[in-house]
């Protein structure tokens, strides 16, 4: 049994009270849109768990919480182990007995042979919660790249854990108050890190960590680490390997007894997946575009629907329009429950939704970019070198000094003015920062001012150790994978996609594969001009040159123009209004001057006006 779920549960750790499961059940209710076929719960003493589960393998079968042979051990587990057939055989050669086909049984029998270790050999995404009633221990894990949330809070010897905050925020004693180190994170990210959320006192936990819950209390431990090592071979050798991984990574995620789709956009990396699962599939699969109206130079429609006809899919569209999603973006605040200031996250449900009517199942081209080094901030710090051996003078009087006096340049200028910095963290926070220091004690009235002090290299510091030997460029792309991609593109990924009620999977985060891709030398991930270069050189076995030498597009939307059009008084409506969450933290003329600003084309703040939008949606949605 293989199944998407939401989880929740109790544990009154310090008082021993009984569980409440009136409470349960309504932390339940509130993610019923994660699994819509089935719900289970198991209330025993002091601990309550709950679950619902969407069916995708063994669908009669799996039926959750479930537990070990003499019942000591209860888990209520969201997410897919694509390992669990060779885990399962290991586990009976040692004695255990299975009673279902379940990867879910699995986890309870390793856990029991393994302990801790056991979560470490689980090759798939998951968030669980497992019950040790021998030692009164509730354990919390989350996959290590954070592909499936986990949220938790602890208050008066009580935790309160769930896959969404809405379950959490289902008790009325839980209080809600804006973080506010994490709403400086968010300004300065578009999205909240791990651990913090917006909410103060709700946490989620990083990828590959545990949250033990013992009487004692809860401690935060480390599970999984992968730190890259030095591997010496061919590139002929590198290639073999790498299209062996990714077909089996990709063959591994196809596994279901429901029909399994694919979102496609016009890019290399949803091609190649796409026509891998084809050819093993043996029959047409469906693919998934999701487009916009109106003139918009970066719609990947005619190029997704031609990829659709070289791969040979049965293929499915979806267009937006502005009005559609200025309606939905209130709305789309409450499925993500984070603010996440990526303009894509809305487009994803409504390819999510579109998927939904065909298929249960889709795989995604998420998670390339990161450990391939496909983007923009890569390939500067590939070459960026060059720069930091130029005299002082060339690089501020000359090179910076020309890149500020240039319209609408904002990314380019974060860009250049990392060039210089020497440590490569420094220089991934400084390209990460779209309101730099200076705006942001601008925008803050002064009650709020010393939170312009406060750094990402605080959540940095999580990964910072692992890659203290590795090259610049590895540095950067470890960190990414780490960093951005959970709490940001693979937090809508999950968010949006259960709010259809469909499991979207990531293939290309795959932990064998990840293994080998982390251990590509730089030069092979970027090459002359071309990035993605050893990615590119694999596919070739099976993806047409036309797709591989497409320009990129990314997953963008067309919001630049749709500020300026309904949009924008959409926008000053909200964040100016006498009654808005943004009057109490920003400065309204400074607000006023962005918007100014952007309007006059002297500069490009969309992404800094769409993430107040997003913080006053947020606050409007939850805190009012």
């Amino acid at each position: 049994m293989l199944s998407m779920c939401g989880i929740c549960g109790i544990y009154n750790y310090r008082y021993r009270l009984s569980a409440d499961e009136t409470l349960l059940r309504s932390m339940v209710t509130q993610i019923i849109h994660r699994g819509p076929d089935d719900d289970g719960f198991y209330v025993s003493g002091a601990v309550g768990l709950g679950m619902r589960r969407l069916s995708i393998i063994d669908l009669e079968g799996g039926h959750q919480p479930m537990c070990n042979e003499d019942g000591s051990i209860w888990i209520v587990f969201n997410g897919e182990i694509y390992n669990f057939p060779e885990l399962r055989r290991e586990l009976q050669a040692k004695g255990h007995i299975f009673r279902t086909r379940s990867d879910t049984e699995t986890v309870v029998h390793a856990y029991e042979e393994w302990g801790l270790a056991a979560f470490s050999k689980l090759n798939g995404m998951f968030g669980f919660a497992l019950w040790d009633s021998r030692r009164q221990e509730l354990i919390l894990a989350r996959d290590p790249f954070g592909i499936k949330p986990l949220y938790y809070t602890d208050t008066n010897g009580r935790l309160l854990f769930a896959s969404e905050i809405k379950a959490i925020l289902a008790d009325p004693t839980v209080q809600k108050y804006v973080d506010e180190q994490a709403l400086d994170e968010f300004l300065t990210l578009t999205f909240v890190p791990s651990p913090r959320t917006l909410f103060a006192g709700i946490q989620k936990i990083p990828p590959g960590y545990v949250v033990r819950v013992t009487p004692a209390g809860p401690f935060v431990e480390r599970f999984y680490t992968l730190i890259p090592g030095q591997q010496f071979r061919s590139e002929a050798e590198w290639l073999e390997a790498l299209r062996t991984t990714l077909e089996a990574a990709v063959q591994r995620q196809m596994v279901a007894d429901v029909p399994v789709g694919m979102m496609l956009s016009g890019g290399v990396d949803s091609a190649a997946v796409a026509m891998l699962m084809q050819r093993l599939a043996g029959q047409p699969i469906h693919t998934f575009t999701v487009g916009f109206s109106g003139q918009f130079n970066q719609n990947e429609l005619v190029a997704a629907r031609r990829s659709a006809e070289l791969i040979g899919s049965q293929h499915h569209e979806a267009v937006i329009s502005a009005d559609e999603y200025a309606e939905f973006l209130p709305r789309s605040l409450w499925y993500l429950e984070e603010p996440i200031a990526t303009t894509s996250a809305l487009a994803f449900y409504w390819i999510c939704r579109l998927a939904r009517q065909h298929v249960k199942v889709v795989l995604t081209g998420q998670g390339a970019d990161e450990p391939f080094a496909g983007y923009g901030r890569h390939f500067g710090e590939y070459y960026g070198g060059w720069y930091r051996k130029l005299p002082a003078f060339v690089q501020d009087k000359i090179i910076t000094a020309f890149v500020d006096c240039l319209p609408r340049n904002e990314q380019l200028k974060r860009a250049v003015h990392s060039l210089g910095i020497q440590n490569p963290l420094e220089r991934l926070t400084q390209i990460y920062s779209i309101f730099d220091t200076g705006m942001k004690r601008r925008l803050y009235l002064p009650g709020f001012a010393d939170l312009a002090k406060y750094s990402i290299r605080e959540s940095i510091r999580l990964w910072q150790q692992d890659v203290q030997n590795l090259d610049g460029l590895s540095q950067i792309l470890y960190v990414d994978a780490r960093f951005s991609l959970p709490d940001n593109l693979l937090l809508y990924g999950d968010k949006m996609s259960m709010a259809a009620s469909l499991e979207a999977r990531v293939p290309f985060l795959d932990l064998e594969l990840m293994a080998l891709v982390e251990g590509i030398p730089p030069h092979l991930k970027i090459h002359g001009r071309t990035q993605k270069y050893l990615l590119k050189r694999a596919v070739t076995a099976w993806v047409p040159q036309e797709i591989i030498q497409r320009k990129k597009i990314g997953f963008a939307t067309p919001v630049d123009q749709w500020f300026g059009g309904k949009l924008r008084s959409y926008v000053g409506e909200h964040l100016l209004a006498s009654n808005s969450a943004c009057r109490h933290y920003f400065e309204p003329l400074t607000i006023k001057r962005l918007i100014s600003d952007h309007e006059s084309k002297r500069h490009d703040h969309k992404r800094q006006l769409f993430s107040l939008l997003t913080f006053e949606l947020w606050y409007k949605q939850f805190m009012s």
